[in-house]
C-alpha cells in the first residue's frame, strides 16, 4: 500500500501538497527486509531440522511462486507494446530478470525490484549452505560484509543505476542477518527483544520524520540511505516477531486478503493507474485514488485466482517442489501403506 500510494501520487503529476507521500516507495525496501527475513528463517530452520538445505528444491518452490504471474503480466505487456507501438524491440532482458541492469526501463518499470529478488534467491541458498560450514566468526564476518557492501559500492560509485542488485541488497541482507541472529546468536537476539518495545516507537517516528522533512526542506534532512532504511525496517521485523496478533476479526481478514494478493497488486497496480488516468480526472484526487485501488484489487484477484492459486496448488503435488515437511509426510504414508 505504501508503494501503491507513492505511484498514485506520481501518476497524479506529483502535486506539491502530496509529493512528499512518494516516500512511500520505500515500501519496496520494507519488502526486501521482509523477504530476507522470511527466506533466511526458512533456510535456517530447514538446516536445523533436516541437517541440510536442498537448494534446488528451494529454487523450484520460489520460481513456482513468482515466475508464472510475472510471465503472465509480462506477456500481456509485450503484446500491448507490439500492437500499439510503431517500432518494437523484444525485451529479452526481462525474460531473465536482468532488466535492472539496463540503463532505461521503457516498460514494466516496477519489475526491477523483482529482478533484485530473483537474483537474491539465486545467491542466498548456496551462500548459506557454504557459510554454515565455516567457523562462526567467519559466518558473522561474511553476513556483515553482505550487509555493508552495497553501501561501499554506492560510496565508490560502482553502479550506473540505483536499482542494480549489488547496490540494493542492504535490506535483503538485513533480513537474513536478523534471521541468523535469531537462530545462531541467541544472546544477542535476547538483548534485541528486551529493548524492542523502546526502540520500535523510535524507529517508527524516525521513519515518519522523513515524510515531514520532505514538507520542510529548510530542515536540511535528506531522504535516508538504504542502509538506514534497513536498520529502521529491521527494528520493525524484530518487533513484529515478538508481537502476538489476534487470529480473528475483520481487520485480520482485510490484512490477510491484501497480503495474499499483494504480489499480484505489485505486478498490476501501474496498469490499474494507467486505466484510471483514462477515465478519472486528476482533480478528484480521493476518487482517483480509490478507483485505482479498486481496479488494482479486481485485476489482482483475477491474476491471483487464475494463475497464482493453481500453481501454488500444483507445487504441493510434485515431489521436486513439495516442502520438506510434505515430502516427509508422503514418505511416511508410503512406508505405512507398504507395512500394512
Amino acid at each position: 500500500m505504501l508503494v501503491f500510494t507513492g505511484h498514485t501520487i506520481n501518476s497524479l503529476g506529483s502535486p506539491q501538497l502530496l509529493a512528499p507521500l512518494q516516500f512511500g516507495g520505500t515500501g519496496v525496501d520494507l519488502f526486501f527486509v521482509l523477504s530476507g527475513w522470511l527466506i533466511g528463517n526458512q533456510l535456517l530452520i530447514e538446516k536445523k531440522k533436516y541437517g541440510n538445505v536442498e537448494i534446488r528444491r528451494f529454487w523450484y518452490r520460489r520460481w513456482m511462486r513468482t515466475l508464472p504471474a510475472y510471465y503472465a503480466v509480462l506477456s500481456l505487456t509485450i503484446l500491448q507494446q507490439f500492437l500499439t507501438k510503431d517500432t518494437f524491440d523484444f525485451p529479452w532482458a526481462y525474460l531473465f530478470f536482468l532488466q535492472n541492469y539496463q540503463i532505461n526501463l521503457d516498460i514494466f518499470y516496477v519489475s526491477w525490484s523483482l529482478s533484485v529478488e530473483e537474483q537474491f534467491y539465486l545467491l542466498i541458498a548456496p551462500l548459506l549452505v557454504l557459510l554454515l560450514r565455516a567457523p562462526k566468526s567467519i559466518q558473522i564476518l561474511i553476513l556483515l560484509s553482505l550487509f555493508l557492501s552495497p553501501l561501499i559500492f554506492r560510496l565508490l560509485g560502482w553502479y550506473q543505476s540505483s536499482i542494480e542488485t549489488h547496490v540494493r541488497l542492504d535490506c535483503c541482507a538485513m533480513g537474513v542477518l536478523l534471521a541468523y541472529v535469531k537462530h545462531h546468536l541467541i544472546y544477542i537476539w535476547d538483548k534485541l527483544t528486551h529493548c524492542i518495545r523502546v526502540v520500535f516507537p523510535i524507529a517508527v517516528l524516525t521513519y515518519l520524520m522523513f515524510y515531514v522533512a520532505r514538507y520542510n526542506p529548510d530542515w536540511g534532512i535528506n531522504d535516508p540511505d538504504k542502509l538506514v532504511l534497513a536498520l529502521i525496517f529491521g527494528t520493525w521485523i524484530v518487533w513484529g516477531d515478538q508481537t502476538k496478533y489476534s487470529e480473528d476479526g475483520r481487520l485480520k481478514s482485510l490484512v490477510m486478503h491484501v497480503s495474499t494478493r499483494s504480489y499480484a497488486m505489485y505486478l498490476l497496480h501501474v496498469d490499474a493507474l494507467a486505466i484510471t488516468k483514462r477515465f478519472i480526472s486528476k482533480d478528484f484526487i480521493i476518487f482517483y485514488y480509490l478507483t485505482a485501488l479498486v481496479i488494482t484489487l479486481v485485476l489482482s484477484e483475477i491474476l491471483y485466482r487464475a494463475v497464482e492459486v493453481p500453481i501454488m496448488d500444483a507445487r504441493k503435488r510434485f515431489k521436486f517442489s513439495m516442502s520438506r515437511g510434505q515430502l516427509e509426510n508422503l514418505r511416511t504414508a508410503i512406508r505405512g501403506s507398504r507395512q500394512a
